[in-house]
This record gives structure tokens, C-alpha cells and sequence, in this order.
């Protein structure tokens, strides 16, 4: 697990594009306006905020006094914290959260900020025992004190997640169509494609269909093969053969695991 503290000033070129780290910044001095999924927000000194995996981000323009903090987690760390938080909250919704003592109640700032302050003096304090276990929990804490901070409806936030997610989601619909006859079903391809992590594909595709990207490539999958089976006289070779696979026993181990019979069995079924 890596985590570190970086330091920003006026004349440092601010930009997020590792995909799998998660950022958690903090305005120190001065003010400054950063560009977020197309939109751009105006920040004042005493705002911190947080950049998810998954996005990219930069900083367009700063006064001349600005001072930014930012500490910064690898997906590693990224993955046990998001198992110890659960599903009882929609964490998507935190995805560009800010927060400050002039927009959060004074009991919720008052944890936010020591937590802040906590997990900063924890990464730089490299002989701390447990101190993986003792970063994760405070980032845990953390992150379930700005959820239950925030006071967007929690319906309108969903709404405006997705509309950011379905875009997403539709364009890798997209690319499984094009590349699925190639026999590209892995994860890792469809993320570069998209520009995005492969766990936040996996948020996006979970929160939208409640299925995983394994899930909807297999279901788009066997049901082109199913269409070929019914719609054609080709050989199961044949169609191992155009959906990828490498022989045709892998291809009838798929299709059995997926429908729970052969392809022949189908076949004569439905036919």
C-alpha cells in the first residue's frame, strides 16, 4: 500500500491523471479553480475536497498565494477501505465532495478535519506500529463523516451521478459490441478504452445495472451466440471459432456454465 503528501503552490502544474489513485485535497491558502468531468468549481482557502479513482482532474487557475496539500492513495489501499465501508451508503455520491467549517455543521467539521489532520501526521510517521491498519481506518472514518455530513437529498445526488455514469455506461455497451466477436472480454481492456479504473468501471456498471462488467459481457456474449445458434447452420467450431474462444470445448464449457446445457441441447430446444 502506497499513500504520500504532496505539496502545490502557484507555480506547480496541478493535474490527476493516474486513474488509480484517489485523492484527498486540502486548500491551504489562496483560492483556486479546478476542472472536474467538464465542470469547474471556484475554491476558497479551508476547502478540502475529494478526487476518486477513476477521474481525472486539474487545477485551471490559482491566486498567486495559493498553498494545496493533497494526500494521495493507491488502489490497493482504495480497496480495502471501500469493503470496510460497505453498502449501507452511496459512496458514489462523494465523487468531487467538498467540504469546509462554512458548509458543514461544526460536530461533522470538527471530525473531518481531525481525521485530516490525523491521517496526514500517519503518513509521515513511517515506524508507526500498524500503520496501514491505523490509515485505513482514519480514511474509513473519514469518508463515512463527509457522507453523513452532506446534506444533498440523497435522491437528487443519485440523479446527478447518473448522468454522468450513463454516458459511461452506454459507450461501453459500445465498445463490447465492437470487440466482442474479437474474443475481448477482459476487464482491464475496457477500462484503458474508457479512460477509467477498473474498479470504477465496476461502481459505474454495479450502481447503474446492478451487475459487474463481467456480468454484462458474458450476458451480451451469449446472447449473440444464442442468436447464431438459432439464426444459422454453423458448426459449434464455427462459432468458437468467431466469438474467440480457443477451441470448441472451451466454448461448450461457456455456454453451459451460462445456460445450463449445451449448445446442441439448445439448439434442438429452441429451434
Amino acid at each position: 500500500m502506497n499513500y504520500i503528501v504532496q505539496q502545490y503552490d502557484h507555480a506547480t502544474a496541478i493535474v490527476k491523471t493516474e486513474l488509480s489513485e484517489f485523492w484527498l485535497c486540502h486548500v491551504q491558502h489562496g483560492t483556486i479553480t479546478v476542472s472536474f468531468e467538464q465542470e469547474k468549481h471556484k475554491l476558497l482557502a479551508d476547502t478540502v475536497f475529494v478526487v476518486p479513482e477513476g477521474t481525472q482532474f486539474k487545477v485551471v487557475s490559482s491566486s498567486r498565494n495559493m498553498r494545496m496539500e493533497v494526500l494521495v492513495f493507491d488502489e490497493p489501499l482504495m480497496n480495502v477501505v471501500y469493503a470496510l465501508l460497505g453498502a449501507e451508503a452511496d459512496f458514489g455520491s462523494l465523487e468531487m465532495a467538498f467540504w469546509s467549517d462554512k458548509t458543514i455543521d461544526k460536530p461533522f467539521n470538527r471530525m473531518l478535519a481531525a481525521d485530516y489532520d490525523l491521517l496526514r501526521v500517519a503518513i509521515e510517521q513511517p515506524n508507526l506500529v500498524a500503520r496501514n491498519k491505523m490509515i485505513t481506518a482514519l480514511l474509513v472514518h473519514l469518508l463515512l463523516t463527509l457522507y453523513n455530513a452532506s446534506d444533498r437529498p440523497k435522491n437528487t445526488t443519485q440523479s446527478d451521478n447518473s448522468k454522468r455514469s450513463r454516458p459511461l455506461l452506454n459507450h461501453f455497451f459500445e465498445l463490447v459490441g465492437e470487440n466482442i466477436r474479437s474474443g475481448q472480454r477482459n476487464i482491464p481492456f475496457y477500462a484503458e478504452k474508457l479512460c477509467v479504473s477498473e474498479r470504477y468501471l465496476f461502481k459505474v456498471c454495479k450502481k447503474e445495472t446492478g451487475k459487474t462488467p463481467k456480468d454484462l459481457i458474458n450476458e451480451f456474449l451469449i446472447g449473440q451466440i444464442k442468436n447464431t445458434l438459432l439464426t444459422t447452420e454453423m458448426t459449434h467450431q464455427q462459432i468458437a471459432d468467431q466469438f474467440g474462444f480457443p477451441d470448441q470445448s472451451a466454448f461448450g464449457q461457456f455456454f453451459k456454465r451460462q445456460e445450463g446445457m449445451s449448445p446442441s441441447e439448445f439448439r434442438q430446444r429452441y429451434r
